[in-house]
């Protein structure tokens, strides 16, 4: 249990964010002890004697509520449980069975119990705003109101319409704010008093104090036990938290409910038997697991990878590009680094900045934590580790640094295009290897062994090299020869290198003349004759003409020296076009040629992914030649101006 015993303290540290709205970099608020978070689909204003003021649809990105919620409303399914205070149009409506079915005989109408909650609540406490809600709902008929506001609206039968089906006439919000059962949207209350700055009840901190008190009076009457997760003695539950990953979500952690097949007891009679565990602790630890998970968890398909700090301390993020990672620690208005040079220093900068960070915590730890849901209501850890906040900042640099290539990126914020030296997005990776299209399933497997790979210092898995390999030199698959070089290309070449650098080898992006490879020396090679006729294009053709060199890649990567003799059959014309240039490419074939060793140039034997690289690195050295010599020109130009 130590991963809840890390969630509870983790709450204990960061309480005093507990309820508060509006916090700088925190996408989701932290619930306190007794409330959960989830998705209000309507809005009702009442002043303060319990009238209607207004009611209105709430827009789907305003829609996450803070609620005040019991240990049964806060895990309910099917079973009626109400909330004390924001709950759906089942709840508290009195006029609910006239728009729908009746409830069973012998159970109590959600209406009821609700009323029943809410009221003792008003009774225990003299909160106004409490108070103003409970006159509401006690004298008003809410759909009947809604109706009349124009949020719902009657078929022509007098039922609740649950479908807008008028093409011509505009469609109501609601119809797009509610998923599902027009009957379940969940309400929230504003109530409206001279002298109060906090109308909304979702958001007033001291109401949500007021209810913890009436909690702890109502609620806790159980015998105290001993807690698994943190050995201190307090009232136990056996319903803990869900909503976990996103409002909605009915994926558990903790369940012990089934009571017929009993299928995840064993030998226990219930589940008290096998653990027991504070509703304290509980809900500190699912809050808090809630508000790391939406605040700095990378989500995909349902899937959660999640790193986490101590003490407040933010680890740097697991799935960011090299220049996302180091922008997060540069000064705002500060330029991007221009070369390789520029990059590794501002990643090391970036990277001391965590260091001290941590050095300055209490405790340097790091929890590392991956959830995922096989069906809809279990939640799994698939994935826990702890370890030092240094070990970790020393595996996130090691993966940024050995496989650090050239890449292209784009700044939305911006709207421009950049280049930036490091390693791109995990997800980038896994489309170079599987295309853009890769399903779901897939991309969370891949990501998830990219995962594992950054963790525990590990090169990425050989498949990977394999695949990505493949992929490249099949330049049929992308007719943009930029965007072959962006999409496919560049992030290959980091995961080529990352293997690469694991060994006593040293793979960078600046051109190594002293490398003998075979593989390496073919790739310059193939660079020099795509660079020889790519130079006679015209300007309209730069984008969209394709090579020989491009086009016979695949077939070289198989069978490179039987393809070489074709493939300069087919330069010569271009060859002769470039002699009036000083034949610069011809030379620089001739001297990659003499550095093969013995027979490796007359060899047929496949390449491997040194291929790529010694390729990208030649292109590079003739395209930073090229801005050298254009420097040059104009530095000339503005001397005899």
């Amino acid at each position: 249990m130590s991963w809840m015993e890390q969630l509870v303290q983790t709450y204990d540290e960061n309480e005093h964010f507990a309820g508060r709205v509006g916090i700088d970099g925190m996408r989701a608020l932290l619930p306190p002890v007794g409330h959960i978070v989830q998705n209000a689909q309507i809005e009702m204003t009442l002043n303060v004697d319990g009238e209607l003021i207004q009611a209105e649809v709430i827009p789907k990105e305003r829609q996450a509520t803070l609620i005040p919620c019991t240990p049964d409303s806060a895990s309910r399914t099917s079973s009626p449980s109400p909330h004390p205070l924001h709950d759906n149009l089942s709840y508290i409506s009195r006029d609910y069975y006239e728009f729908a079915k009746k409830p069973p005989k012998g159970e109590t109408a959600p209406y009821l119990l609700y009323r029943e909650l809410l009221g003792a609540w008003a009774a225990f406490d003299p909160n106004l705003k409490v108070q103003a809600v409970y006159r509401y709902i006690s004298s008003h008929d809410v759909i009947h109101d809604l109706i009349e506001k124009k949020v719902l609206f009657q078929d022509t039968v007098g039922k609740l319409l649950e479908k807008w089906t008028d093409k011509e006439a505009p469609r109501p919000p609601v119809f797009s704010a509610v998923s599902g059962d027009i009957l379940k949207a969940m309400v929230r209350f504003r109530v409206v008093m001279d002298g109060d700055d906090c109308p909304e009840l979702w958001n007033d901190t001291c109401l949500q104090k007021d209810y913890q008190t009436f909690f702890q009076q109502y609620f806790s009457q159980a015998e105290e036990q001993l807690c698994y997760a943190t050995g201190k003695k307090m009232p136990p539950t056996d319903k803990h938290g869900k909503g976990i990953r996103f409002p909605g979500d009915g994926a558990k952690i903790i369940s012990s409910n089934d009571m017929s097949g009993f299928t995840f007891r064993g030998r226990f009679v219930d589940g008290g038997e096998c653990i027991s565990i504070g509703y304290e602790s509980s809900q500190k630890a699912m809050n808090a697991l809630m508000w790391l998970a939406r605040n700095q968890g990378y989500t995909h398909d349902g899937r959660v990878f999640l790193a986490w700090g101590r003490c407040g301390q933010m680890p740097p993020p697991i799935f960011d590009d090299t220049a996302r990672l180091t922008r997060r620690r540069r000064p705002a208005g500060m330029a991007r680094p221009s070369s390789l040079k520029g990059w590794a220093e501002s990643l090391t900068k970036a990277l001391t900045g965590y260091r001290h960070t941590f050095k300055q915590a209490e405790m340097s730890q790091v929890n590392v934590m991956v959830l995922d849901a096989a069906t809809k209501g279990r939640l799994s850890i698939c994935y826990y580790s702890e370890m030092a906040g240094e070990d970790f900042i020393e595996r996130i640099e090691k993966w940024h640094s050995l496989g650090r290539w050239r890449q292209h990126g784009y700044d939305s914020e911006k709207d421009e295009s950049f280049v930036y030296f490091g390693v791109p997005a995990p997800k980038r990776l896994v489309e170079a290897c599987h295309g853009v299209s890769v399903g779901d399933s897939q991309m969370k497997l891949e990501l998830e062994r990219i995962f594992y790979a950054i963790l525990h210092g590990n090169p990425l898995p050989v498949d990977m090299e394999r695949m990505v390999m493949s992929r490249a030199v099949k330049r049929a698959i992308c007719d943009d020869y930029y965007g072959w070089r962006r999409q496919i290309l560049e992030p290959a070449c980091s995961v080529i290198a990352r293997r690469l650098n694991h060994t006593k080898e040293v793979y960078t992006v600046a051109l190594d003349e002293s490398k003998a490879d075979r593989s390496y020396l073919f790739g310059r090679l193939i660079a020099v004759a795509d660079q020889m006729e790519r130079a006679t294009f015209s300007r309209d053709e730069m984008g969209s003409r394709t090579t020989n060199a491009m086009r016979y890649m695949e077939i070289f990567s198989t069978r490179p020296a039987s393809t070489w003799m074709t493939l300069q059959r087919k330069l010569l014309p271009y060859q002769q076009k470039r002699e009036m240039y000083g034949g610069k490419e011809r030379k620089l074939i001739s001297k990659i040629g003499s550095m093969f060793h013995d027979d490796d140039f007359l060899s047929d034997r496949p390449l491997n992914g040194k291929f790529l690289l010694g390729y990208y690195c030649q292109q590079y050295a003739m395209e930073l030649e090229r801005e050298e010599n254009r420097k040059k020109k104009e530095a000339l130009q503005e001397e005899e101006a």
